[in-house]
Parts: structure tokens; C-alpha cells; sequence
């Protein structure tokens, strides 16, 4: 048995060898690469085990042959589409003949092994992530503990070598569920040094049944956020956002010559209010009311300004959510390219919400999505806090119907100073 090991692992090698370059520039999609914390599983198994063999390397003394029950734990993680690892823990048990004394023995064994594990579908088709089977292969080392109880006899504490590998498929069911089922076999020896595992007894040769169920954790937060940045790069994505970095220029360009002639016709005016206020004491009542009428026109102007410094698109947000998605995260990331090109402009960072539950509930909404803006403009891109202001109006002000999307969403507007 274990020759046919060894031949099993000279073929996977040999496979993976040509299936990595065959895999070249074949334009299939690239499995994401994720941190350390990610796509990890735990999971527990229910094993047939078969004790095929007990005795010399030769298998020729002592043979003999019992099976029975057994269970396995392991935590197990992806680290890409062909290629998985695990950490088990078994505890398989067997009653055996008791050689020359009649009646049985319990042999209790337990391993700890380190397992590949190498999908042959994913290898030979390419990463897909809405495939849900995966035949694979597994093989790994470790240590076993091994011995026996009888009646009369306690002897538990032999330290050995583990050798295991076999054949396996998975099924996922849902987005965090799988079942698998494994044949394999699972090789201990007595001797705790590799050296003398070819030459001394092997204690188990064990033939392996193993249907089991692991529940995959998934990407963490903080991976997802990295990978929806990195998505950001593409082509077709970085061409969107140019554009909208360029309408954002084009906008703010025009808010300057509007701004340049609002200060204009300011100053017209100012200076035809003070010539009517130094006349007021020769035309009477007439240039007064002159010079009340200019100072309003002024002032309704001065407050007009405000629509030339609206960015012209706001984040939106789904019912009660606070967190920018990943399609409204373009937005934010324009905004921050255009802070950055134009470094004496400020913002003023403004949350707003819909009709949706009670006003203190939609206020405390509202602050929490302008603040989550400023927190990625400042943390994640690198905007000086100092140049962010936020508000929140909560659902006091509404656009057109009162559940609109549109009333779940951050806006920008340059600051006036």
C-alpha cells in the first residue's frame, strides 16, 4: 500500500506540472488573492474504518483485520481555486482478535496529519466561482498516538509517524455549506523517526470511508474591501471613473467662472447700494427704499450660490444601510481624485435619509452615512480631515416622493468661504 502511495503522489506531480503550463495564457479569470484569515472552514466527519493490515512492513506477520467506527475534525482553508489545506484530527478505534490469549483487544488510535489537497476539476478547467463540485486528491503527513486496552492490559502511547492520502469530492450547497465524501488510506508507524518507519513494524494500515460536512467562513471584511479596490483597476472601471473625475473637473471649472461673475455682479451692486445709501439723506424715503431693495437682491444671490457648488451625483444607499457599496464606492473615490488635483478645495459632506422609521432613527442614520464617507476619504484615500465637513438632515428634507432612493444618500458640496 504504501508503493501505491508514493505512486499516487509521483502522478499528482506530474500532473500538476502539466496542468501549470498548460494553464498559461489561457485568459480564464484569476482566483482573488486573499489574507491569511479567509476562506477558512471547520468542519467533522464520520469514518468506516478498515484495518487492512497490522504487523512487519511486509504485511506477512500478525495480519489481521477489524473494522469499525470512527470520527474526524479538521479546520481547513482555500488558498486558491486547485489548492487546499487542512489540519485533522482522528480518532478511529478498532476491536481485534488478541493474538494467542482468545477474546478481543480495543486498539485506539489517533493521528494528527497535515493534508493538500488538489481539485483535479478546478486544475483542468480554471478558476470559476460558481462551481460547486470538486474532485480532488489528498495526501499529508503527521504523528499517530497509538495502543490498547483489554481486560487485563493498558497500554496507550505509542508515538509513531502518519502517512495518509487518497481520493475525495465536495459538494457546496448554499454559500458557506459543503458535504464531501473520501476514500483513502491512512499508514502509522511505531517508530517515531522517518528513518526507522521503512524499517520496523508499521502498527495500522488503515482503508478509510470518510463522509463528512465543513462550513466555509468566507472572505473577511477587510479582504472584500482590497478586492472590491482592486476590481476598481480594471479597465472598463477606471475608464467610468475618468469620466466621472473629468465631469467632476468640468463642473468645478464652471463653478469657478460662475463664482467669478456672481463676485461681479456682487460688486456692481454693492457699489450701487453704497452711492444710494450716501444719497439717502438727499432723495428721501425713494433711495431708502432703493437701497433695502439692492441689499435683498444681494442677499438672495449670495445664497443662490450654493447650487454652483453641488457635485453633480450623490451616494446611494439601500433601507437602513449606512455602509457604501461597492458600486457607490466610485463616487467616493472621484471625489477624492478631484480633492486631491485641487488642494485649497474643501467639502462639505451632507447625510440624508428616506420616511423610513422614526425621525431620531433617520437623524442617527443619516450622520452615521456622512461620517462613513469621511472616514474613506480620509483613511482610505488620504484627504486631510480639516478639508471635510459633514452634516446630517436625517428625512427633514425630501426630493420628490418621500420613499425615493434618492432620499437614502450622501451629496457633496464644495464649501463656501
Amino acid at each position: 500500500m504504501l508503493k501505491k502511495l508514493i505512486k499516487l503522489g509521483v502522478c499528482m506531480s506530474l500532473m500538476m506540472t502539466a496542468m501549470n503550463a498548460s494553464a498559461q495564457n489561457t485568459g480564464k479569470p484569476e482566483y482573488p488573492q486573499y489574507g491569511f484569515w479567509s476562506n477558512w472552514s471547520i468542519g467533522v466527519s464520520v469514518d468506516l474504518n478498515n484495518q487492512a493490515y497490522m504487523g512487519g512492513f511486509s504485511f506477512g506477520d500478525n495480519w489481521r483485520k477489524s473494522t469499525n467506527i470512527g470520527m474526524d475534525i479538521f479546520a481547513q482553508q482555500k488558498l486558491n481555486h486547485a489548492f487546499d489545506w487542512r489540519i485533522r484530527f482522528g480518532f478511529p478505534t478498532f476491536w481485534e482478535p488478541m493474538v494467542g490469549k482468545g477474546g478481543y483487544e480495543m486498539d485506539r488510535h489517533m493521528t494528527l496529519t497535515l493534508d493538500i489537497l488538489w481539485s483535479i476539476n478546478n486544475s483542468l478547467l480554471g478558476y470559476n466561482p460558481d462551481r460547486r463540485f470538486s474532485l480532488y486528491l489528498f495526501a499529508g503527513g503527521g504523528l499517530a498516538l497509538s495502543g490498547n486496552a483489554d481486560k487485563s492490559v493498558t497500554n496507550f502511547g505509542k508515538v509513531g509517524i502518519a502517512l495518509d492520502g487518497g481520493i475525495g469530492a465536495s459538494y457546496r450547497f448554499g454559500e458557506s455549506h459543503n458535504l464531501f465524501f473520501e476514500y483513502g488510506y491512512d499508514v502509522n508507524g511505531d517508530a517515531p523517526a522517518l528513518s526507522t518507519f521503512f524499517s520496523q513494524d508499521l502498527h495500522h494500515t488503515n482503508r478509510i470511508f470518510r463522509l463528512g460536512y465543513f462550513y466555509c467562513f468566507g472572505v473577511t471584511a477587510t479582504d472584500q474591501a482590497i478586492a472590491a479596490q482592486k476590481a476598481m483597476l480594471t479597465q472598463e472601471n477606471f475608464g467610468a471613473l475618468n469620466s466621472q473625475v473629468n465631469n467632476l473637473d468640468n463642473q468645478l471649472r464652471n463653478s469657478r467662472t460662475n463664482e467669478k461673475k456672481l463676485e461681479n455682479r456682487i460688486s456692481e451692486l454693492e457699489d450701487q447700494l453704497a452711492k444710494a445709501l450716501a444719497q439717502g439723506g438727499k432723495g428721501g424715503a425713494g433711495n431708502g427704499a432703493a437701497a433695502d431693495s439692492l441689499q435683498a437682491v444681494i442677499d438672495q444671490i449670495k445664497a443662490d450660490q450654493l447650487t454652483f457648488y453641488a457635485m453633480p451625483f450623490s451616494v446611494l444607499y439601500d433601507i437602513n444601510a449606512w455602509q457604501v457599496s461597492e458600486d457607490e464606492a466610485l463616487k467616493v473615490k472621484a471625489v477624492a481624485r478631484v480633492l486631491k488635483d485641487n488642494p485649497s478645495v474643501k467639502v462639505l459632506v451632507v447625510g440624508f435619509a428616506d420616511y423610513t422609521g422614526s425621525d431620531s432613527y433617520n437623524m442617527k442614520l443619516s450622520e452615521k452615512r456622512a461620517n462613513e464617507v469621511k472616514r474613506l476619504l480620509v483613511k482610505k484615500y488620504g484627504i486631510a480631515e480639516d478639508r471635510i465637513q459633514t452634516e446630517y438632515k436625517g428625512k427633514s428634507v425630501a426630493f420628490g416622493d418621500i420613499q425615493y432612493a434618492l432620499n437614502r444618500r450622501v451629496s457633496f458640496y464644495r464649501v463656501i468661504e
